[in-house]
């Protein structure tokens, strides 16, 4: 298996850390295009996975409002969505299901499984500003949604969650097989609380 390309969104509120997620790849963002018709970039990451070569297409939405939304062009023909909220922020939680909506909307198809979507919560790093626990985080549970917890600029999970979309569309036995390029961490995570937490809520 080799060759394999893939239509990535990026879907959550304005300031909810899509952008910062995904230029933490310095090989996306240095290859980033604009399409002013999608209201969209595009950070080109090619991975080597145990499956093969993988080119992932990342759409990062533009607009630069809280509440805005874009049309459907933007999430149609994806074939994974990360969903992004911030942790510091209750109304970035509240608004994900407007984003998961329209995702779903423009991508069902009759007799067509649901697409993997995976639920990013985001600035970890900001234990002060945190208004959504992780315990508190049942809106992914509900709709049976992985969820995962990162911290771009310290680099912590962000890793593990392009791990996370790669098994949901390549398979768990998915092995990332090279380093991944990621800027340099200028924030810190308090590694073992933030593993303990996510324990507990996948326990729970």
């Amino acid at each position: 298996m080799s060759g394999k390309e893939f239509k990535i969104v990026l879907a959550g509120e304005f300031g909810s850390g899509r952008t910062t997620f995904i230029s933490r790849f310095n090989a996306a963002k240095k290859g980033k295009s604009k399409v002013a018709a999608l209201k969209a970039e595009i950070y080109p990451l090619t991975l080597h996975t145990s499956a093969g070569s993988v080119a992932l297409n990342v759409y990062d939405s533009t607009l630069h409002a809280k509440g805005g939304l874009n049309d459907q062009g933007y999430f149609r023909t994806a074939d994974a969505c990360i969903l992004f909220f911030d942790t510091t922020s209750e109304a970035s939680y509240k608004n994900m299901e407007k984003w998961y909506d329209a995702f779903m909307a423009a991508n069902s198809r009759k007799g067509m499984a649901p697409l993997p979507v995976i639920v990013a919560g985001t600035k970890i790093d900001d234990t002060k500003g945190r208004e959504i626990q992780t315990k508190d985080v049942d809106w992914p549970k509900k709709k049976g949604l992985e969820y995962r917890e990162i911290s771009s600029k310290a680099n912590f999970g962000v890793t593990e969650l392009v791990l996370d979309l790669l098994k949901a569309l390549l398979g768990d036995g998915t092995q990332l097989t090279d380093t991944v390029d990621l800027a340099t961490a200028d924030a810190k995570v308090d590694e073992e609380a933030a593993e303990k937490a996510m324990k507990e809520y996948n326990e729970a």
